[in-house]
This record gives C-alpha cells, structure tokens and sequence, in this order.
C-alpha cells in the first residue's frame, strides 16, 4: 500500500538511514539496469551503456537522495491535503463536530487536570538540587509497628556525630508563635530549624543571611528568616526589612534572611512563613524531657555522593546499637528503631495508590467517550458509503481511504484537546480549594510544559483509539458491496451493527467498573462517618490558644489563665458549658507517656506502657459529652494541694484491670513515679482517626498538670457568629494581644479528619456518574440509530402483522442483550480490580456482593430507559410511509 510504503519510508529515513538505503539501492539497480537495456538496443557496447546509464542519473547517492527529497514531499502534500480535507468535511457537520468535541473534551480536561496533580505529586521531583539525595529519617515502634514517630534531640545528636554516609543532618519542628504587630494579633505558621536545614534542602538564602553559630547556641540571640510572601504581605516588600524585629511571643526576633519566591516546603500544611532557630529548646517539653529522648522533631538528611538508602539503613541500625549502649534509660532507647526513606517517597507514598485510583477513573472516563465518539463516527460513516465506493472505483488505496478518514479523527481529538486544556486551567484552583492539605505539593499543579505535552499525546492517542476501528471497518468491504450500501441511504450491514453493539458492551463494561468502585468508596465512607467519634459534636465550637512564653513564663499563669477565661466565657448568657483539653480529638498532634500502672512491674522510661496524655479542665468532658462509665469527672477541687488524680478511658481500664474496678487503683508516670489515683473511667474517644482503633488514653486534671497551648471548647445552642464573637470579646478582656486562629465547630474537626477518604470518594463518584451518563447516551444512540437503520424493516413487520408489543419487545431485547453482556464483562473486570481499592476501604470487603448488585441493577435501569425511548419510537413507524421509501 503506498501510504504504507511512504510512511515507512519516511520513518525510516528519520530513524534507520541502512533500511532506506538498501531500497533505494534496489530501485536505483532496476531504473539503471533499464536505463543499460535500451542503451544496447539502440546500438551502445555494453560497456558504453553502463556507462552512460550512470551518467544519466547523476551518481547513485545524488539519485538516492533526489528519490527521498521527492518522498518526503509527496507524503507532506498528502497529509496537508487530508488534512484540509477534513477540516471541510467537519465544517459541514457542524452538529456532530460540536458534540464529538464537547465530549472529548470533557474527558480530556478531567484527565489533563488529574495529571496535574499526580505529575505534581508524585511525577515531579522536589524543588530542591539533588532531591534524590534526600532522606527522611524517622522511628518505628518496634512493640506497635507504628512508623514516622519523630526523632528526639538527643538521638539526632548521636546521628550528627557518627554518621559517615550523610553528608548533613537537619531537624525542625512546627511552631505557632503569636505576631503582635500593627495588625491584629495573629498566630504564625512557624517552624524552629537545626543550623544545617536550609545547607541540607540545598536553598539559598535570597536576601541577607542564614542562622549564626551564636544564633543556635543555648541563650543566643533571637533571629528570624521569613518567606518572600510573607514579606510581602506584612512588610509590602520593603527592602530595608533586614535588621528589623518581629514581636513574636512576646519576644523580639530579628529578621536576618528572606528565602526565594520558589522556596516550597511540602511536608507541612499550611507551609511555615517565618523560620527560627534553636530546636532544642522547646517550649512543649521540660528540658529533662528534651535530653532523656523525648520525641519531637522531623529529621531529613542528605547522601553523600555515591552512598545509598540501604547503606545509610545499615549505619542507622549501628547507631542505634550503640545508642541503646549508652543511653539505655532513655525515652527512646530501645523501643524505636531508626528508618531511613526518601524524602520524597516519605511525603507521597501514603497517598499514591488514591492518586493512581483517581487517575484509572478518569482514564476509564476518556476510554468511554472515546467510544462514544467511535459510535457516532460509525453513525456518520455509513452516510458516506457512496463516497468511499466512488473513492475506491477511481483507484484509492484503503490505506489511502484509512489515512484520510483517521485525519479527521485526529482534528476532531486535536479540538477536543484545545478545549479541554480550557476547562482544566480553571479546575485546578477549584481542585485546590476541595480540600486543602488532603495531597502534598497540591499548590505546585499546574497546566505546565509536562502537562501539555502529556495533553498532546492523549490528544493523538485518543484519535487514533476512537478513529482508527472505524476507519479500518467502513473501508474493509469490496468495492461492489460498498457501493450497495452506500445505495440504501441510510442501511447499515450486519458487521456495522455488531461492531457498534461491541463498542456498547465495552462501554458499560467499563462504566460498571467505574460504578462499583464509587460503591464501594461511597458505602466505606458512609460506614466511616458513623463511627461513634465518643462525644457529641454538635454545637460545639473549638477555640485553639497558646500563651506566650515570655509573658506567661510560670505553669501557675497558664492555669490561672485559662481558669479565669472559662469563668467569664461560662458566664456568657447563651453559653451551656465549656472546658479546655490540651488536645483536641481527631485534630493534628499528641503527646504520649510512659507510665506505670498499679499491679504491674514498673520497667522505667522506654519499657513502661504508653499511653496518650490528655490535660483537661473540669468541665470538658460534659462540654462534649463524653460518656462517664466508673466514678467521677474533674472537679474544682482537683489541684496540686489535693490528691493527684487521674482519669482512664475504657481501653486502658479494661488491658489492665480486666474484670476489676478501676477506680482506687493508681497509675504513675515512669519518669518521676509520682502516683495518681483513677477516679473515674470515662468511653473511648476518636484521637487519631474514625477508622483507627482506640488509644489508651490518661487524663490529668489541667489544674494539677497545667499546659501553655490548649484548645477551648464551649457548647452553646446560640448561632456560630454571635458566639464567636462573643467569646473573642472574653478573650480579649483577659489578654488584648492573645491571638485566637483556627477556631472551627467539632462538626468541621471531624470533616476535616475525614478528607481524604472524602475527596476520593467525590471524585470517583462523579466521574462515575460520567460514565454511566456517557454509557446511557452511547446506548441511546446505537438503539436510536439502529431504529433508524430499520426503519423498513419495522414497517414490513408492522404491515405483516406485528402488534405494538412485539415491535416494543424486539428493540428492548435488542438493547438489553448488549447491556447484560456488557454488566458480565464489566463484573468480571471489577471483581479483579476493586482489589486494588482494598486499603482503602473502611468496614467493607472489595467484593461486596451486594455494591456489586447494585451497579449493576443501576446500569441496566439507565440502559432500561435508554432503550425504551427509541423502541417507543419504532412503535409509531407508520408501514405506509416507511415502504413508500423503500
């Protein structure tokens, strides 16, 4: 076939200059061995002829090259001629252009803006030099098998002292100090950074300086590096900033450094604006704490050149040998084990398999439109038998026929793809604002180089997908069939019909994967946020605050505070109750403790159980009304000169005094064994997660253990607003320049623990609802085109006899053979990949037989109506009219 030929020639020219060598030396042999005959005929010696038969064409190379010259430009021509061709051709139908690009374009703008993400997230290195050479070096717990526990400072010291495959070693830790400025007081998204941090991430500062030895030493000076936004947004860019003080807690940080616009630091959200120095200093710990290996930072490393993950792997486990040798009293001598991961592997890798479901689903949106598309070029195909019969008589090739007819395709994908890169500029602010926070590196997506490229190829792939069957099919019959057909108008052969109607089952073959999976993630989701959180959530809003450290240096102003503040909000007309905790269930962070409790051997420090450690007020359990099981709640009475108490939840209770009564029994902190007596055992609450299994949980009255950060929480049946409003006012009456950021409703804490599993499962479940709505139109539109096709036929049986009901019965059993064939392929398909969903699930199986049923049962009543619309139709076929055509 000559397109064939030209285009393997020309590829050949590009890629494998032998190949094309080789047959141009053949057609230049026979041209030259011609060219040598007629020579002797007309009287020449043989000698004579060869010669003068080379000279005619100038040199073999010089003839070789003329013959690809003229091959490249004829193939040129041709493909510039297709394609004007077909932009006429669809410029005449302009209804079906419109539709076939709309919906490409739907497909391919959900795909191009899914690719930004996961190119974003997962495809993208990070924006530092080297990020190979990146390590995130972490904790397991080897009783529990829970990874990323944070690193302490003295085991971080151990790290910077012996290892010899890092080339540097950095920690931080997430501040919210306080910003008193012109403004209104504000909380700071901070972080404290060891002297290495930016040296190890590879950043340059890009006005002033980094942090000083004398800046990192204990006592140093305050100093300060801020964001080019923040910058910005607080100083207007003011070029004279450096040198100048923050009033941050209280306390006066020089600013010495600004990063680069570029500067990203993903592994936090939302992302630090202001950076200072001194980690071991923090204000949430005792210094004991800090230097007996209490856990706290976040510790990232750099390789050095040539060394590995699984070398430094190694080095770390050394280290910790020699730790636990040395430090065998501390904290985190020898229930931790030190990992080592990379860096970016450690910030993406819990979220890559919901990025890579979201990704298949979309694809499964485009591969439906595809053959949506597909169907309605076979549609518009048959009206063009007649031209390519007249095509074929006058000697085109159906390679020819092929190429002019994938032209199209290709112009119609080309368009699609132009307007779905339109729609997927605008969805990505949209997707950003779904859920913050939910994925890493989410504000780095955008319609980038990457993305249009990938847009290009999907553009050119998707052509040829939905254009290149078709094409092969309406080109495959001979020339006196084709020209039959292309007599009868509107008729369509028995193969057309059996490859639309295998077109249809693929689709909702598809469209029922699609349809289980959402199943699946929207009944798991719905299971999830029934679980009993262990409070009540309703009418309850949430009140973050810490003190700052230089104006509430002692813990007897911190308790004085907040017992002061929870009188006057208290005394708030609309207000029912309120108390403070110093963590909040299912928001970000904890603290957790060895203790020892009564009737077991006390270890000490790092072989004692753990258990969470919550300080709360008298009156926060009934604020949220966590259920009272034994004994009592705090009271007032509950200070440092009475008894020490404590409160246990119900799972603790029960693994150590299975059976027994709790209250009475004592419980010690293993560093201190200073004894507690339990006077109350209260439900379990959710800490971590709806879906993950119950702490053991310890609670100490705040006025006996008080706490600088503490979250209020106050129940009131008033409107959000004017208690909000209103306890700000109590806030300020106690401390005009104490900032209050983050105040949110315990219904919008328990929405924001759940927004992963929730983007997924809104995703997932509308591009399911795509795909079972392209899947009904595809049917649609193979039923209503096939009622069309036989038009004659249903008046010949009209007029032989045939009833209503029987003209009904026959398209419906019709459409719905294909579908059922179609809802067993598409059960065979999802029952091998819903299993990828298996992790994501809460409380149900991946093959739930029921979700099963019932995208399957939803499938065929959208197929149900899809059909019975066009078989309404065939029923009015008036037999008179439809022979008369005939």
């Amino acid at each position: 076939m000559r397109w064939v030929r030209k285009t393997r020639l020309l590829l050949r020219s590009l890629f494998r200059k032998s190949a094309v060598d080789a047959e141009l030396n053949e057609e230049l042999r026979f041209h030259v061995e011609r060219e040598i005959a007629r020579n002797e005929a007309s009287g020449m010696s043989k000698e004579e002829a060869r010669r003068a038969a080379l000279a005619g064409f100038g040199g073999a190379e010089k003839f070789k090259e003329e013959c690809r010259d003229a091959r490249r430009v004829n193939l040129l021509q041709d493909l510039v001629q297709d394609l004007r061709y077909g932009l006429r051709v669809l410029r005449r139908s302009l209804g079906f252009t419109t539709v076939a690009m709309l919906t490409l374009a739907l497909g391919i703008g959900a795909n191009t803006a899914i690719f930004s993400v996961v190119s974003a997230a997962l495809l993208r290195p990070l924006p530092y030099p080297e990020p190979n050479r990146l390590l995130a070096i972490a904790q397991t717990d080897r009783t529990t098998g829970t990874t990323g526990v944070p690193v302490s400072f003295t085991k971080f010291s151990a790290i910077s002292e012996q290892s010899k495959t890092l080339e540097s070693v950095a920690t931080v830790y997430y501040d919210s100090p306080s910003l008193v400025s012109d403004r209104e007081p504000e909380v700071l998204n901070a972080a404290r950074v060891s002297s290495d941090f930016f040296r190890v991430l590879g950043v340059p500062i890009a006005r002033g300086r980094s942090f000083l030895p004398e800046e990192e030493a204990p006592g140093g000076a305050d100093a300060a590096v801020i964001t080019d936004a923040f910058w910005y947004d607080h100083f207007a860019g003011d070029p004279q900033i450096l040198g100048k003080a923050l009033l941050l807690d209280g306390k006066s940080a020089i600013v010495v450094g600004i990063l680069p616009a570029s500067f990203r630091f993903p592994l936090q959200f939302p992302e630090p604006v202001v950076w200072l120095p001194r980690v071991f200093d923090p204000t949430f710990l005792r210094p004991e704490q800090v230097h007996s290996g209490a856990g706290y930072l976040n510790m990232i490393a750099r390789l050095r050149p040539g060394e590995t993950v699984s070398r430094t792997q190694a080095e770390l486990a050394t280290i910790d040998a020699t730790y636990r040798e040395l430090f065998g009293s501390y904290v985190d001598a020898t229930r931790y084990a030190l990992t080592a991961t990379p860096l970016e592997e450690s910030l993406v890798g819990p979220l890559r398999v919901q990025l890579l479901v979201l990704f298949a689903a979309v694809g499964f949106v485009l591969l439906i439109a595809c053959t949506n598309v597909a169907n309605l070029l076979l549609a518009r195909a048959t009206s063009r038998y007649h031209e390519i019969g007249i095509r074929k008589a006058l000697g085109a090739s159906r390679a020819r026929l092929v190429r002019q007819l994938l032209s199209e395709s290709l112009l119609l994908a080309l368009g699609g793809g132009i307007l779905g890169v339109g729609l997927a500029a605008p969805m990505l602010p949209a997707l950003r604002t779904i859920s913050p926070g939910t994925v890493p590196r989410l504000a780095e997506a955008r319609v980038d180089m990457g993305v249009l490229l990938f847009s290009v190829a999907l553009c050119g792939l998707t052509g040829v997908l939905f254009g290149l069957m078709p094409s092969l099919w309406i080109t495959s019959n001979e020339l006196l069939e084709t020209l039959k057909e292309g007599s009868r108008g509107s008729s369509e052969g028995g193969g057309g019909r059996r490859f639309r109607s295998s077109l249809v089952v693929a689709e909702i073959g598809m469209a029922l994967v699609l349809l289980t999976c959402a199943g699946l993630l929207i009944d798991s989701f719905a299971r999830l946020i029934r679980v009993n959180p262990g409070f009540t959530s309703r009418n309850v809003m949430t009140f973050p605050m810490t003190l700052p450290p230089e104006r509430y240096q002692q813990p007897r102003q911190w308790e004085a505070f907040y017992r002061q503040l929870l009188e006057a909000v208290r005394a708030i007309p609309q207000v029912h109750a309120a108390g403070v905790t110093s963590y909040l269930p299912l928001a970000a962070g904890g603290s957790f403790g060895f203790f020892c409790p009564e009737g077991a051997a006390c270890r000490g420090l790092g072989r004692d159980p753990v258990a969470a450690l919550r300080q709360v007020s008298p009156g926060y359990f009934e604020t949220i009304q966590v259920s009272l099981l034994r004994g009592r709640f705090f009271t007032d009475d509950d200070t440092t000169e009475n008894q020490l108490v404590a409160i246990v939840n119900e799972t603790l209770a029960k693994r150590y005094w299975p059976g027994q009564n709790p209250i009475g029994k004592h419980v010690a902190n293993s560093r201190d064994m200073i004894q507690r007596e339990i006077v109350g055992v209260v439900g379990d609450t959710k800490f971590r997660g709806l879906g993950l299994a119950s702490l053991e949980e310890l609670y100490v009255p705040m006025t006996q253990i008080p706490a600088r950060a503490m979250t209020m929480v106050v129940r009131s049946n008033a409107a959000a607003l004017p208690l909000v409003a209103a306890v700000r006012a109590r806030i300020a009456e106690a401390d005009r320049d104490l900032p209050v950021a983050g105040i949110a409703s315990m219904e919008e804490v328990i929405s924001t623990s759940v927004a992963q599993p929730r983007m997924l499962m809104q995703f997932v479940g509308v591009f399911a609802g795509f795909a079972l709505l392209l899947a009904a139109i595809g049917i649609y539109g193979v039923m209503a085109y096939t009622v069309t096709a036989r038009r004659q036929e249903m008046g010949i049986r009209v007029a032989l006899g045939a009833g209503h009901t029987e003209i009904l019965r026959l398209i419906l059993m019709q459409g719905m053979r294909m579908t059922l064939t179609g809802v067993v392929l598409g059960v065979a398909a999802a029952l091998a990949l819903t299993r990828l969903l298996a992790g994501l699930l809460f409380g149900v199986r991946a093959a739930d037989p029921v979700i099963f049923a019932a995208a399957a049962i939803v499938l065929v009543a959208a197929a149900f109506v899809a059909c019975y619309l066009p078989a309404r139709r065939a029923t009015r076929v008036d037999p008179i009219v439809a022979l008369r055509y005939e």
